[in-house]
């Protein structure tokens, strides 16, 4: 690449030569578009050590779009947006045309003098970009909180929820209408003081499939809850109510998702915290199946219940459905953000696959399979649930610009279900961390 390019900005959008390149135009794909995020400031081991390491000479935070990922002639678009690994792989949403993409900014870009984790300074925005014909522009932005974790829209696509770390903002809505943001509507938790377990009370909220309530993962805790949101004439949330109970999940319960029927919620429960070594001592987590009360139920007719619990993998940081609600994957991170040396150190990472029983929510795991990344973060199926993409934040021994790389998978269902390689990845900067696919 020329040197005049090695810097991604937002004013232009760099594609990179494929067999038969055409402009990024995502609302056009027949063979679908993935969007990925990319942090370049923070390396595997910062969560350890705390230091971010070196900058990247070649890019700045990236948001990356591949159009017909799976086909020969897929194009790949690089813009430069701010954005951070730092909490759960939630950070970014796409509208339902995919002409707009919503990127929520946990830690700003690092400045020159920074050199550790400590020292970047605190996120509060959600940023709007929209793509056309190859060129990128930033539409919007809105003010939401301290450092958001997580992001999600709505169902009909007018609507974005946020959890953040800000106590009066903890959940925050931001209507959206053609990539441009209405009037944020934010409300506290109010909830208990924390038990001391960490500070950080949620970090993970998830609309129900019918778009009448979220998901929201207090992890200080282990507990989800499920909260009513109710909206005005105008479309601004007036707003929210508990529905049904309190789930007592297992211990912090880090992400989670509804199955496509609104039936269940999973959560994958990662089992860290102060009482374990190097609070993140834990090598194997917990999958925790909730059955959801009838949408529209109230009072004591809205009961969750937890039908079934499963092993789950090693730092299970990412979790996603099939289209048609069969099977579940998780991405886990074992041991492979360790420094050199840690008695904890893996060189491989690792994809697990589940089954659910729609009638007992109960997860029949299929098996786990090595991934020859660091720090999977991001999955998602392709329409046809065949196909599975895997975001890596890098490749060991490797130091070429391109050093991250969203894999992509498929699954199986002859005989026992399972997952297998395919040869193709798509290269990406450094720090894949979120993914989503149209």
């Amino acid at each position: 690449m020329e040197t005049s390019m090695r810097r991604c900005s937002l004013a232009a959008i760099f594609l990179f030569l494929m067999p038969n390149l055409s402009s990024a135009q995502p609302a056009e794909s027949r063979g679908g578009t993935v969007f990925a995020l990319s942090d370049v400031d923070m390396v595997p081991t910062v969560y350890e050590t705390g230091e971010l390491g070196p900058p990247d000479p070649h890019y700045r935070d990236t948001l990356s779009i591949i159009t017909s990922p799976t086909e020969r002639s897929r194009s790949v678009a690089m813009t430069e947006v701010s954005n951070s690994t730092y909490g759960p792989p939630g950070a970014l949403d796409v509208s339902l045309d995919g002409q707009f993409v919503f990127v929520a900014e946990t830690f700003r870009q690092r400045s020159e003098q920074a050199t550790r984790l400590d020292e970047l300074q605190q996120g509060d925005t959600i940023r709007s970009l929209q793509f056309d014909g190859g060129r990128s522009a930033v539409v919007d932005s809105v003010k939401i909180g301290i450092q958001p974790q997580a992001i999600h829209l709505n169902p009909a696509g007018d609507l974005i929820v946020a959890i953040t770390a800000d106590a009066k903002h903890e959940l925050t809505f931001v209507p959206v209408r053609e990539g441009r943001f209405g009037q944020a509507s934010s409300f506290g938790l109010g909830l208990e003081p924390s038990t001391g377990f960490i500070p950080l009370k949620a970090t993970w909220v998830q609309w129900h499939p019918s778009g009448r309530y979220v998901g929201v993962n207090l992890v200080d805790r282990g507990q989800v809850a499920f909260y009513e949101v109710l909206r005005g004439e105008d479309g601004a949330v007036s707003a929210i109510r508990p529905w049904g109970n309190r789930i007592q999940t297992n211990k912090f319960p880090f992400v989670g998702r509804f199955s496509p029927d609104g039936r269940y919620y999973i959560t994958s429960d990662v089992q860290w915290g102060i009482d374990t070594a190097g609070f993140y001592g834990v090598q194997e987590g917990i999958l925790t199946t909730v059955r959801l009360a009838e949408v529209g139920t109230t009072g004591d007719a809205a009961r969750h219940t937890v039908p079934h619990i499963a092993l789950g993998g090693w730092g299970a940081e990412t979790i996603a459905f099939s289209p048609d609600g069969r099977f579940l994957v998780t991405s886990n991170l074992r041991g492979t953000g360790k420094p050199d040396g840690s008695r904890d150190w893996t060189e491989h990472a690792s994809l697990s696959l589940y089954q659910l029983d729609s009638e007992t929510g109960r997860l029949s795991p299929h098996g786990e399979w090595p991934l020859a990344g660091v720090l999977p973060q991001g999955l998602a199926f392709d329409r046809t649930g065949q196909k599975l993409f895997v975001g890596v934040n890098r490749y060991r021994n490797e130091e070429a610009p391109l050093g991250g790389a969203v894999e992509i998978w498929q699954i199986t269902t002859d005989g026992r279900p399972a997952l297998a390689p395919t040869s193709d990845r798509v290269r990406l900067p450094t720090g894949v961390h979120t993914i989503v696919a149209r």
